[in-house]
């Protein structure tokens, strides 16, 4: 997994943290400016904010796209075993001379 997967990966599990950590960085810095900024502060929070929504969105297309991948996985295993249990008892069948 590649650091940018993992911060990723984070981000998602944290996200209301994230997002306070992103609220309180702005109001400490708008407070120790002195409301100069406060303009500037805010498109930046609201430019963070919708980063971290970006990631989220994309870590849950992933999860769910993961998630489809190993049902269809499955299906296929499934039918494969199915397959092998049903040649196994004609086998055995013939074995038995049935």
């Amino acid at each position: 997994m590649s650091f940018i997967d993992k911060a990723k990966e984070a981000i998602s599990e944290n996200i209301d943290k994230v997002e306070g950590a992103i609220d309180k960085a702005g109001d400490f810095i708008d407070e120790k400016t002195s409301g100069k900024f406060s303009e500037t502060i805010d498109k930046v929070q609201g430019a963070a904010h919708t980063a971290v929504d970006k990631v989220t969105d994309a870590a849950g297309s992933a999860k769910g796209a993961a998630e489809d991948v190993a049902t269809g996985a499955k299906d296929a295993a499934e039918k494969v075993a199915d397959g092998a249990k049903d040649a196994a008892e004609k086998v055995a069948d013939k074995v038995d001379g049935k």
